[in-house]
């Protein structure tokens, strides 16, 4: 009978993987009531839900089905798994206060009772600081747009580079900087003390997790080990990581202003922008082109997860005010059962479907730019590569600033790209703040043209200034670690 079941969670995994989710819900539904898996691998069942949902793009769901997951099961390396995909999970959703989000992140911590420390290491008189960095990869990606200045733009003469992947997985992006002359190392196949004694061997005094809770959470896992006295978060990751092993959490003041520090259990080390944009060689070779059509075309190059019943109400608003305008929603995936989902959702939300397209991911994605006037930001997860890759290919953004760090990351990439004019305080101003930039398609054209060269000359770009701060708050933030 065991053989049975399993064999069942073995076939709902090739629907999921061959894009068949509807077969896959309803095959988990039935195994579900057949009542065949034992109560102690139920676990399993509300994992592959927790992926269904995530496929369906249904928030709510993902979330439900991941908490689940972690409730029922009997291992502590996956349970972690779970929790870190039900606290990613919660980010989509809105009406979930900021305090209610700190202290779901609070019971992560119970999650390592009985970690076995590493010993304390003792004090290392490097002539250059050794600075890690941790992630499940260094393939080219979201976050890679950002921490790439880090890996490639520190001062050699101050800083010693490593960086460690989780994953054997490689592309382009991973050969450059295996090219650079940073020490890589991969970590693929080793357990998780295998992989902290890694880093400790080589001595790292400062550790940043570039993941947080993406991606299952497996570099907090070995951080929780101490493998470096000094460890910290950001980048990659949105939110206080609720793990006493990470020191520090890179962020900004938009993001954390003064006052928001009680939400983290890291101390906040504030550079004056949060993020530094690198854009990819592909970004580089495409151009804004002159605007050729008459009516507006808003859109919106999002992960089809941070579309809730607030955003689409935003947007039909907008539409109904200009009938001349259009709305192109393209996601992050080639899922066509999200597509459709999305396009009743959006049905059901009273939008003029008549004027509204939604895509599947494309390759193509970057010259789709082109096809937009502006871009419409979701919340409360608002975009972040997505919003810079939006600027710096001429097209303006409209976002909301939400109440805590995840909510507030265009907010801070706006603000750094000089365009905090953009940055709405509610749903309501959103709403303005599109409208009185469509209606002057003039002056849209203008700034559409010369966004580029704005952001060039930004902080948002400007990586030598970005890797300065860094390094100062690093040297200065970490004295009383580096000295135990």
């Amino acid at each position: 009978m065991m053989d049975f079941w399993m064999t069942r969670l073995e076939e709902i995994q090739q629907m999921l993987a061959r894009g068949r989710t509807s077969q896959a819900r309803q095959a988990l539904d039935s195994l579900r009531e057949e009542g065949l898996v034992p109560e102690d691998e139920m676990w399993r069942v509300h994992e592959l839900y927790g992926a269904v949902f995530h496929d369906l793009a249904d928030a709510e769901g993902a979330a439900a089905a991941y908490n689940n997951a972690a409730q029922a099961d009997k291992y502590l390396r996956s349970q972690r798994e779970h929790f870190s995909n039900y606290l990613f999970a919660l980010h989509y959703l809105p009406g979930i206060p900021a305090d209610d989000l700190f202290a779901q992140h609070q019971v992560y911590q119970g999650l390592y009772r009985d970690t076995e420390l590493l010993p304390p290491r003792e004090n290392m008189d490097h002539a250059r600081l050794r600075i890690g960095f941790l992630a499940p990869d260094f393939r080219d990606s979201s976050s890679a747009r950002f921490y790439e200045c880090l890996l490639t733009g520190l001062d050699a003469r101050c800083f010693a580079v490593y960086a460690y992947a989780l994953q054997d997985s490689e592309d382009d992006f991973t050969r450059r900087l295996q090219a650079t002359g940073l020490t890589y190392r991969c970590l693929a196949g080793q357990s998780l003390r295998q992989q902290a004694e890694m880093i400790r061997w080589d001595e790292i005094d400062v550790l940043i997790d570039l993941g947080g809770h993406s991606a299952g959470g497996m570099g907090l896992m070995i951080l929780a080990q101490r493998p470096a006295p000094w460890q910290l978060c950001g980048i990659g990751w949105f939110d206080t990581t609720g793990l006493p092993a990470v020191d520090a959490f890179l962020t900004d003041g938009e993001m954390d202003p003064a006052g928001t520090e009680y939400r983290f259990t890291e101390q906040l080390l504030r550079l004056p922008s949060g993020f530094c944009f690198t854009p990819s060689p592909a970004m580089q070779g495409i151009r804004r082109a002159p605007r050729q059509r008459a009516g507006i075309v808003f859109g919106c190059y999002q992960n089809f997860m941070k579309i809730n019943r607030s955003v689409m109400d935003a947007w039909r608003h907008i539409l109904e005010n200009l009938p001349d305008s259009r709305l192109v929603v393209q996601d992050t995936t080639r899922l066509l059962e999200r597509r459709a989902v999305l396009e009743r959702r959006l049905e059901n939300a009273d939008l003029p479907m008549e004027r509204v397209e939604v895509r599947i991911g494309s390759d193509r994605y970057l010259e789709d730019y082109q096809q937009v006037d502006i871009m419409l930001d979701t919340f409360p997860y608002p975009g972040g590569a997505a919003t810079a890759t939006a600027l710096y290919m001429g097209v303006p953004v409209i976002a909301l600033r939400g109440d805590h760090h995840s909510a507030r990351l265009s907010a801070s990439i706006l603000a750094a790209a000089g365009h905090a004019e953009w940055i709405a305080a509610d749903a309501d101003e959103y709403i303005k703040l599109a409208l009185q930039l469509a209606v002057d398609r003039a002056g849209l054209e203008r700034q559409q043209l010369c966004l580029r060269s704005e952001l060039e000359q930004s902080p948002l770009l400007a990586s030598q200034t970005y890797c300065a701060a860094f390094a100062e708050a690093i040297l200065s933030g970490g004295g009383r670690f580096l000295e135990t």
